[in-house]
C-alpha cells in the first residue's frame, strides 16, 4: 500500500463523526481495481494516455466534491495516489505498447500489426497467366515463388490476369487509379511512373532501400539491386517509384561462319568499323544487312533504334542540358522544349547530320527491304536463311533464333555507336545502351493509399517483403532467365549464355536522346514516310527535313495543351 492514515484518525464535520479510515480504503480498493481494468484493456484495444488521464480527472472531481465533509486530507491523499499511479500506468503502457500516439497509424506510416491476407499483383510478362502470344512460352517461376511465400509467411499472392491486346494498359492503369482500385503491384516503366501519372499515384519506395532483405542473408536491398538502375531512373524530386529485376538489351546478331569466310576476325566497336565489316560481307558474296522499312510497328520501331544510337552519342555533351525539367532522364516535355529551342529539327546541323549517314548504310541492306511480312519477323527469317551477315533485334530473339535451329553457328555483340571517322559531330560517348534499358519487364510499382483503397502501413511492408523475396540473386535470375528474353539485374545474377555480350549495359549509365521525332505515333508515322521517300530517293533531305519539323511542332503544340504546360521559364530566356 503507497500510503496509510493513523488507525484512530477520525474526523468531524458539522459536528458529526466521519471513520476517515474505512472511506480511505475503500476508495484505495476501488482505485486499483480501476487500474487493474485499464491494463486489461492493453492487452486488446490500444489505450490513448490523454484517455487514462481524462478517466482519473472525472474520479478526482468525484471525490473532490466531499472536500467539504472531510477537509480536503482525502482528497490530498487520493491525489498522491493518483499521481503516482498514472506514472505507473504510463511506463507499463508504454513498455507493453499500450499508448501510441494520437495520430493514426496510416498517418504516420507506422504500425506494429502484421498483415495477414492477399497480395494483388500485375506481373505482366512474368505472370503465370499473362496471355500468350504464337511461339510465347508460359510463365511458371513467379507462382512457384509465390506458393513458397505462402507457406513462409502465410500471405497469400494473387495475380492479377493481363489485359486484352486491344485494352491500352497506361488508360487502365490512369482509371483504376482515379477510383482507388489499383492492384497492391503493378508493372510500370520508370519513365511513366515519374511524369506520365499523376502526382501521389504510386508510393515513393525509397525508405525501404536501405533495409536488409531478411531472404539474402540481411544484405541491404539497395546493395542488391543495380544502383547504376537506381540512381538513373529517380524521379526529380528523388523519389523511387520502381523496382527494377531486368533489362532489356538490342544486339547485332551475326552469322559466325560468313564472318569467318569474309575474314572478320573482331566485333566492331564503332560505326566506321561496322561499315567496314558490312563492306568485307558483300565483297564475300553475303547481304551485309538485313532490314524492315515497311510501315510495319517493326518498320517504324527499328529507326527509332537507329537514330537513338546517333542521338545520344551527337547530343552526349549536351545532355546535362537537355534535361530541362531536372529529371534523371530526358521526359517528353524536355524533348518538346528542345523542340521549342530548335534543338531538334532541322535549325540544328547535328540534328540534321544523322539522316544522310543512315542513307549511305542502306546500300548494305537487302534488295526487298522495302517489304515486310504481317508479324514484324521479316528480318529474322532473312538471316535464318543464311544468306545474310547481321541484322538488330532484342534481347527476346535469342531464344527464338534458338528455337529454330539454324544451321550455322551464330551469336551477338553489341551495336557499334559513332566515331569522328563517322561525323565531325560524333563524341566519345559510347551509345550502344541507349538502345534498351531498364524498361522490359521486372518493373514493379506500389500504387498509393490515393490509388489503391487497401493499402494499409502494414500491408505496404508485407508487400516490400514480398518484393524483397522475388528480388534476391537466385530468384531474380530464376525469374527472368525462365523465358531468356531479357537480363536479370540484381547483384550476382548472370543472363543466359547467348545474352552473356549484354550483361554489361545494365551498369551503364542510362542516357537516351530521341532527338524528338516519336513523341506520338501520328508524329512518328508521318516523319517516318518522309524518311522512306528520302531513303528511296524520292525525295531530297530539305523536303524530308521541312516534314519533320512540320510534324514536330505540331505534336509539341499538342502536348502542351493537352498537358496545361507553361515552358515560359525554358524559353523566355
Amino acid at each position: 500500500m503507497f500510503f496509510a492514515l493513523k488507525p484512530n484518525l477520525v474526523f468531524t464535520s458539522k459536528g458529526k463523526g466521519l471513520d476517515v479510515k474505512a472511506l480511505y480504503n475503500r476508495m484505495i480498493l476501488l482505485f486499483f481495481k480501476i487500474t487493474k481494468f485499464l491494463f486489461y484493456l492493453c492487452k486488446g484495444p490500444q489505450v490513448e494516455v490523454v484517455v487514462i488521464s481524462y478517466f482519473w480527472n472525472i474520479l478526482v472531481s468525484f471525490f473532490s466534491k466531499l472536500s467539504n465533509l472531510i477537509g480536503g486530507i482525502v482528497v490530498k491523499s487520493f491525489k498522491k495516489i493518483w499521481l503516482v499511479s498514472l506514472i505507473t500506468v504510463f511506463i507499463s503502457s508504454l513498455l507493453t505498447g499500450c499508448i501510441v500516439p494520437s495520430s493514426s497509424p496510416e498517418e504516420t506510416g507506422q504500425s506494429n500489426e502484421e498483415f495477414k491476407g492477399t497480395i494483388k499483383m500485375y506481373a505482366g510478362t512474368y505472370s503465370p497467366n499473362r496471355v500468350l502470344n504464337a511461339n510465347q512460352k508460359p510463365a511458371t517461376v513467379l507462382k512457384k515463388l509465390a506458393e513458397e511465400y505462402e507457406e513462409k509467411t502465410g500471405i497469400k499472392i494473387e495475380f492479377i490476369k493481363g489485359l486484352p491486346a486491344d485494352q491500352d494498359y497506361m488508360t487502365w492503369v490512369r482509371t483504376k487509379a482515379s477510383g482507388g482500385q489499383l492492384p497492391d503491384i503493378i508493372w510500370s516503366q520508370w519513365y511513366d511512373a515519374n511524369t506520365a501519372l499523376a502526382k501521389g499515384t504510386l508510393s515513393d519506395l525509397s525508405k525501404y532501400l536501405d533495409k536488409p532483405n531478411p531472404y539474402a542473408d540481411n544484405k541491404a536491398w539497395n546493395e542488391l539491386l543495380n544502383r547504376q538502375i537506381i540512381s538513373d531512373t529517380k524521379s526529380a524530386d528523388g523519389s523511387t517509384y520502381v523496382i527494377n529485376g531486368d533489362y532489356v538489351g538490342t544486339a547485332t546478331y551475326y552469322n559466325a561462319e560468313a564472318f569467318k569466310k569474309a575474314g572478320i576476325k573482331e566485333m566492331p566497336k564503332t560505326w566506321s568499323e561496322f561499315i567496314e565489316v558490312c563492306q568485307k560481307l558483300k565483297d564475300a558474296g553475303y547481304i551485309p544487312f538485313a532490314w524492315n522499312l515497311a510501315s510495319t510497328p517493326t518498320g517504324t520501331d527499328r529507326i527509332t533504334w537507329l537514330t537513338r544510337l546517333f542521338f545520344t552519342n551527337f547530343f552526349a555533351d549536351e545532355y546535362d542540358d537537355l534535361r530541362y525539367t531536372g529529371n534523371e532522364g530526358i521526359t517528353n516535355q524536355d524533348q518538346v522544349i528542345a523542340i521549342k529551342k530548335g534543338v531538334f529539327g532541322s535549325e540544328n546541323e547535328k540534328w540534321m547530320a544523322i539522316w544522310p549517314i543512315l542513307k549511305d548504310f542502306s546500300s548494305y541492306w537487302q534488295p526487298d527491304f522495302t517489304g515486310g511480312d504481317s508479324n514484324g519477323q521479316g528480318t529474322m527469317l532473312a538471316f535464318l536463311t543464311g544468306e545474310v551477315g547481321m541484322y538488330f533485334d532484342g534481347s527476346w530473339a535469342s531464344q527464338q533464333i534458338k528455337s529454330a535451329n539454324p544451321d550455322f553457328e551464330w551469336s551477338s555483340f553489341k551495336n557499334p555507336f559513332p566515331d569522328t571517322a563517322t561525323s565531325e559531330f560524333a563524341t566519345d560517348f559510347d551509345s550502344s545502351a541507349a538502345i534498351g534499358g531498364p524498361s522490359a519487364a521486372f518493373q514493379y510499382a506500389v500504387p498509393s493509399k490515393q490509388a489503391n483503397n487497401s493499402l494499409t502501413p502494414a500491408k505496404e511492408k508485407a508487400i516490400v517483403d514480398w518484393l524483397m523475396y522475388i528480388t534476391t540473386p537466385e530468384h531474380n535470375e530464376e525469374i527472368v532467365n525462365e523465358l531468356g528474353e531479357n537480363v536479370p539485374t540484381v547483384a550476382g545474377t548472370k543472363p543466359i549464355e547467348e545474352l552473356s555480350e549484354l550483361s554489361d549495359l545494365a551498369n551503364k549509365p542510362l542516357q537516351s536522346v530521341f532527338g524528338g521525332i516519336n513523341l506520338e505515333k501520328k508524329e512518328l508515322d508521318a516523319i517516318y514516310r518522309a524518311f522512306q521517300s528520302y531513303i528511296l530517293g524520292e525525295t531530297s533531305l530539305e523536303e524530308f527535313a521541312k516534314v519533320a519539323d512540320t510534324e514536330m511542332e505540331k505534336t509539341a503544340d499538342s502536348l502542351i495543351q493537352q498537358n496545361n504546360w507553361d515552358l515560359s521559364e525554358y524559353l523566355d530566356e
